[in-house]
């Protein structure tokens, strides 16, 4: 596994953070980092696997990845993301502790909970100014007053995504309309049997827009994208529990057990039972 190194990433030794903006980022190799990470999903979506753990990802979306975790992105679209490395070691040169901001996206974020708001557009719009100008000091001297403004910008974008949180209203009920209303659907009803032209009502399109919108922003049609929703999410109860194949269909909203192991082999070329022995542990190892 690939362990991404401190020293390929940021800008000096003197750098407690560095930011990065991601166009277009591909599915990934497994891989984990010496430093925390920071993630903003600006545009498009996929699949985030963190800790054999999958979360359907899209537009809004924010979530923070330690450095002791291990992930990759899965079956991305258009994904575009605004990253925040924090380095382990070095400290700020103003900001004191912002430990407990990062510890509550984590609390909410890995994995998504009740209390998780997406954001909103307006507040995302805010994020990637802030954002931009952060990147635009990158040729600045590295003086009190480069760390000043970047780590103020910084914080911005922290308190941003800490008023999301603190929002009391809940995941999936934030006015989204289109493709994300339908998006944050299938993240919470993807076991169960979807109503597709109820659902795109729902989201104010009709049956032929929804579907053309849904192929336009995710590359493939809704059915599609929920089966392989179903399909990670299997993977994760295949290498994190011992439940029978059986139950993990059903949990996962397959008809029966044989149906998810065809299924299962056509997209990742091995059958539930050869997934579950290669997540076991070598034994004497």
């Amino acid at each position: 596994m690939d362990i991404k190194q401190s020293q390929d990433f940021f800008l000096s030794d003197t750098h407690a953070f560095c930011l990065f903006q991601l166009n277009n980022q591909a599915m990934a190799d497994i891989h984990g980092h010496e430093f925390d990470e920071l993630v903003i999903v600006i545009h498009g979506c996929g699949f985030h696997v963190i800790n054999d753990q999958t979360e359907l990802i899209h537009q809004g979306d924010f979530f923070f990845v330690s450095a002791n975790d291990v992930h990759y992105y899965d079956a991305t679209c258009d994904l575009s993301i605004i990253n925040i490395l924090f380095h382990k070691q070095t400290p700020f040169y103003f900001l004191k502790d912002i430990a407990p901001l990062l510890a509550t996206i984590k609390k909410h974020t890995v994995p998504f909970t009740t209390g998780y708001h997406p954001l909103s557009e307006e507040a995302l719009s805010r994020i990637v100014a802030l954002a931009q100008g952060i990147s635009d000091c990158r040729d600045d001297s590295f003086d009190r007053a480069y760390f000043a403004l970047t780590e103020s910008l910084l914080l911005g974008i922290l308190s941003t995504l800490s008023r999301t949180l603190d929002h009391k209203q809940g995941r999936g009920n934030t006015g989204e309309k289109g493709v994300l209303f339908i998006l944050n659907y299938i993240r919470k009803h993807y076991s169960q049997s979807v109503p597709w032209v109820s659902v795109g009502e729902m989201a104010g399109l009709s049956q032929r827009t929804m579907y053309r919108l849904f192929k336009e922003y995710t590359g493939t049609t809704p059915e599609k994208f929920q089966q392989t929703y179903r399909l990670l999410k299997a993977k994760d109860k295949l290498r994190t529990t011992d439940l029978a194949i059986k139950n993990i269909a059903s949990d996962c909203g397959f008809i029966n057990a044989a149906y998810l192991t065809e299924l299962y082999k056509k997209n990742f070329s091995r059958t539930p039972s050869q997934e579950r022995q290669l997540s076991r542990p070598v034994e004497g190892a």
